[in-house]
């Protein structure tokens, strides 16, 4: 929590941001350290010596302290978490063998031995080598993964040479023919500016312009460049252009210079083109496909067998073309542990599991979809997590502590649980009321931020993302390389969202252009009116984007759950729905269905569900071939567990992960209390308590006319305690996060009362502690009660108390003052605990971890921080994963309690035990073989350790964490 509050502090990030001009001088220093050292093999150049000695110490130092500020920027910014491990370890891993050379040359110069010498220079090669592969991370940070395999030829995109023959044979028949027609002078014009913007725009649209030429527009063409005009009208022997295309590869002045050369027939269109006078078009061009927006409902085919649902007769049809035959749906086990994980985030218990598997219904696996969609708070707590990613919604992080961003948890979960219309999500999200306003407001990022991250521009960016898979991040900025968006299209999108004029600024330059506010698919849907207030736009706007003729959008989303029911969307990747979608029937039927059935989010998953198709077997496939233009489906790909599933289903196998939630989505709230301590202050300022002994008292008066019916008390200590009520001890703990229920009726006495508390603050060092309490008293023939609760009215003491300080009589008048660190309806040490209530009858028996605050094992297992959209999260895992599970303190912390869990609860039946695990793990007993392994290693009366070990071994397994 300090190191959170600490990063978000200007001088951390300032001193962070230091970090790349910090970082060239071990570089350089390094590197020609070791080019000198070479020359100095075999004794020669002597005189070298000197400098390189200086060049390996101040390239050492300066290495530790890039390192200490890349810390610091790694630690307060959003970047690849697979990536930024590998470059942080790098960049240690650098210092440590900079610092070892360092040593080693000294070594090797004081004491003056070849062997010191050669691991000296061993060091140094090794240091060069490290910082090498550290610094191509750092690129893949900040210029993407592709940084360097990018500029290779085949890595460009390539258009087709037929239809570009094709056209210059058309016109040429006409040319023959007398007087070209304006139509296909416009071809061409479109032709050569298509190849312009594929093979010329890296180094001459208006961003780059290098040697002066611009190609995205006539006037720029016809202008030419710093040398005079390319292109002579009528004469392409005349024309710069042809003559620097025709060159051979490798010329200084062919072009393009960047990627592969220009084909012959795309050669032969330029020319073409000039030779007709280099007319010029008005028409836009479209570089790249778009995705129709006008959504058909397919006819279903005919498939002449007994398949009902629609999916499954698309996907026969499809299979037939393919040559693939229908495999065999999955078992039962099998399909309902899928089904439970994909709509509830859960493994299925072994009684469910048992009564399925008995049940003969022909028509179960469609009751048991029914029956978990039906199970309104766990769908919602799961399907929160895809939500929240999509939505960039989260509890805390960046903009929290300075109110630059507001949550949206209460309206989503809302939502979720009564199934809202999608129709009507996407319209409170476009125009928002006060509990959804979050989502189009972004971050309002502290300190100076670029033209691409106002506010305005991230509502842009992230309904363009979220809603409607478009990227219109790139032209925030320029126009657009990976789509036909504009920086007009962008700038104006984002005018809608302001309630004053943007200024339009191309790579953070002012343009001198203001916005008009105008929706990015306004000629295919309508538009907003510029000129209305902020209000009415949005209100427009919301009415544009959810109408039904807005296929984009319901297509998108039908893509979405699609890929997280199948593994892979129908479109890959599923935030670019201008790419073409292995079966377009499947999609618009889907999206067309959706709409019919009155934008039911859960009627779209209930129908993909009780699919065949869904049914079929999973396919093993890495991302690299599930994202490949060559994919064909044959089944639902194997999934690995999200970071929150993983953490629940440990807490159903073992204990629970978490105790407290950042979120709430009971109507019960929780018990009064204060979190309460001994006011411990350290030169006239509050402070943390010491470790240690502190004794606290409250009194309170039980009227004599009543009787007591019922005193139910609730409380919990950080970090033990042993509780008195008048004298009598009445319950003790060493655990905060289990919530005591105890029943103190018979304790009571008419009169004065007295709560007497001896607790513990454990550690080594100042650290957080805190009392909850609340006691709650029932008079007989009365709904009143009496609420006695831990507060700021209770008294304390660090030092030993007299004998007899837990009984009424004992005189407490020179105890000091205690202090509240929250309520129990949350702290920052301690949130809100679930179990802190009288009324528990619609508690969870363990928190999901949708509802907790992101903490280092939900991160390190793969949940993003949600300061930008994220659709779909990083499937293959990870080496910090692997670390994580195998030698995490958080897991290593559950498994421990989950053994002390299970001997108390089976102690030495461990048979039992064993199959209990196994059926609630995998859904299946163990083995012949493993049930006897497990027993000889459990043995009749099985020790912590050895049960602590079978739960790792369980749930390491990939049985355990791929949803099959």
């Amino acid at each position: 929590m300090f190191l959170d509050t600490l990063s978000e502090l200007w001088i951390w990030q300032l001193l962070g941001r230091l970090h790349p001009l910090i970082v060239h001088f071990p570089i350089g220093a390094i590197v020609i350290a070791f080019l000198l050292e070479m020359l100095t093999m075999g004794g020669k150049r002597p005189d070298l010596r000197s400098g390189i000695r200086w060049l390996i110490y101040i390239g050492a130092g300066t290495a530790l302290g890039a390192a200490i500020v890349g810390l610091m920027l790694a630690y307060g910014g959003n970047y690849s978490e697979s990536t930024i491990f590998y470059h942080r370890w790098g960049g240690i891993l650098t210092v440590v063998l900079s610092l070892s050379a360092c040593w080693f040359l000294y070594r090797a110069e004081t004491r003056d031995t070849r062997k010191d010498l050669n691991i000296y220079r061993g060091a140094l090669a090794a240091t060069v080598l490290v910082l090498t592969v550290t610094g191509h991370f750092g690129a893949n940070l900040t210029h993407g993964s592709d940084y360097l395999t990018s500029v290779l030829p085949w890595n460009y995109e390539t258009l087709s040479d037929d239809e570009f023959t094709e056209l210059v044979e058309e016109v040429n028949q006409h040319r023959e023919m007398g007087t070209l027609a304006e139509t296909h002078k416009t071809k061409l014009n479109v032709g050569v500016r298509r190849i312009f913007a594929q093979t010329c725009y890296r180094c001459h649209d208006s961003n780059e312009a290098e040697g002066g030429l611009v190609l995205n527009s006539e006037e720029a063409v016809m202008k030419g460049g710093d040398d005079g005009p390319i292109i002579v009208p009528g004469e392409p022997g005349e024309s710069e252009l042809m003559r620097r295309l025709t060159l051979p590869e490798g010329h200084d002045d062919v072009m393009p210079q960047k990627g592969s050369s220009l084909s012959a027939s795309q050669i032969e269109l330029v020319r073409t083109w000039i030779e007709v006078g280099a007319p010029w078009s008005d028409e836009e061009v479209e570089t790249f496909r778009e995705s129709p927006m006008a959504l058909y409902k397919p006819e279903l085919p005919e498939t002449g067998s007994d398949l009902e649902n629609p999916i499954d007769k698309f996907t026969d049809a499809y299979f037939k073309e393919h040559n693939i035959s229908w495999p065999e749906p999955v078992d039962d086990v099998t399909f309902m542990r899928r089904a439970y994980m994909d709509v509830i985030g859960l493994m299925p218990s072994p009684e469910e599991l048992q009564a399925f598997v008995d049940d003969s219904s022909p028509n179960k696996r469609d009751r048991l979809v029914d029956s978990l969609l039906g199970r309104k708070h766990a769908y919602a707590q799961h399907w929160l997590t895809f939500w929240n990613d999509l939505l960039r919604n989260d509890y805390t992080g960046t903009g929290f502590i300075t109110g630059g961003r507001e949550q949206i948890t209460d309206w989503l979960y809302d939502a979720l649980y009564n199934n809202m219309p999608y129709d009507q999500m996407v319209r409170e999200l476009a125009n928002p009321n006060e509990r959804s306003d979050g989502f189009i407001r972004g971050i309002e990022w502290r300190g100076a931020v670029n033209a691409s991250q106002t506010t305005e521009m991230q509502a842009a960016q992230n309904i363009s993302q979220s809603l409607l898979g478009t990227n219109l991040k790139c032209a925030s900025c320029h126009d657009s390389f990976v789509s036909n968006l504009t920086l007009d299209d962008a700038y104006s999108f984002a005018q809608i969202f302001s309630d004053s004029a943007i200024a339009i600024q191309r790579c953070d330059v002012p343009t001198g252009d203001t916005a008009k506010a105008s929706f990015v698919y306004s000629e295919e849907l309508g538009d907003v009116d510029s000129e209305a207030s902020l209000e009415k736009r949005l209100e427009q706007l919301a009415e544009v984007i959810a109408d039904e003729q807005n296929g984009r959008l319901y297509r998108t989303i039908a893509n979405r759950y699609w890929e997280l029911l199948m593994g892979r969307g129908l479109v890959e990747p599923v935030d670019n729905m201008d790419n073409i979608p292995w079966s377009q029937e499947h999609l618009d039927w889907l999206a067309a269905d959706l709409i019919d059935h009155k934008y039911d989010l859960k009627y779209l998953l209930s129908t993909i569900l009780k699919s065949r198709t869904y049914q079929l077997p999973s396919v093993g496939m890495s991302e690299e071939e599930a994202g490949s233009e060559d994919y064909v489906f044959e089944g639902p790909l194997r999934k690995r567990m999200t970071a929150e599933q993983f953490a629940d289903a440990v807490s159903q196998v073992a204990a629970p992960f978490y105790f407290s939630v950042a979120y709430d989505p009971y109507e019960t709230p929780p018990a009064e209390a204060d979190w309460i301590w001994f006011n411990t202050t350290e030169n006239g300022r509050r402070s943390q308590p010491a470790p240690g002994m502190y004794y606290f008292r409250h009194q309170f008066d039980l009227p004599g006319s009543r009787k007591v019916d019922q005193a139910n008390m609730l409380v919990t200590v950080d970090e033990s305690y042993k509780l008195y009520l008048n004298g009598t001890m009445v319950g003790q703990g060493d655990d905060w996060r289990r919530v005591e229920r105890l029943d103190v009726t018979e304790y009571l006495r008419s009169g004065r009362n007295v709560l007497a508390l001896e607790g513990e603050n454990g550690g080594t060092i100042p650290n957080p502690a805190g009392i909850l309490l609340n006691l709650k008293i029932q008079f007989t023939g009365s709904d009143d009660s009496l609420v006695v609760t831990s507060n700021e009215n209770w008294k304390a003491l660090q030092d030993t108390p007299a004998e007899g300080w837990e009984t009424l009589d004992f005189d407490d008048s020179e105890w000091g003052a205690v202090r509240a660190f929250g309520t129990s309806a949350g702290s920052d040490h301690w949130g809100q605990l679930l179990g802190f209530t009288h009324d528990t009858s619609h508690q969870m028996d363990f928190v999901r971890a949708s509802l907790v605050e992101n903490n280092d094992f939900l991160k390190e297992m793969g949940r993003p921080t949600r300061e930008n959209v994220i659709t779909n999260r990083q499937t293959e895992a990870t080496l910090l994963q692997a670390l994580e599970l195998t030698n995490g303190e958080k897991l290593n912390e559950v498994m421990a309690r989950g053994a002390e869990r299970l001997i108390n609860e089976y102690g030495t039946a461990t048979n039992r035990m064993i199959e209990h695990l196994y059926l609630t793990a995998y859904g299946r007993s163990p083995s012949e073989t493993e049930e006897k392994i497990l027993s000889e290693k459990l043995s009749s009366d099985p020790r912590r350790e050895a049960v602590q070990d079978l739960l790792w071994a369980l749930v390491m397994n990939p049985e355990f964490q791929l949803i099959y």
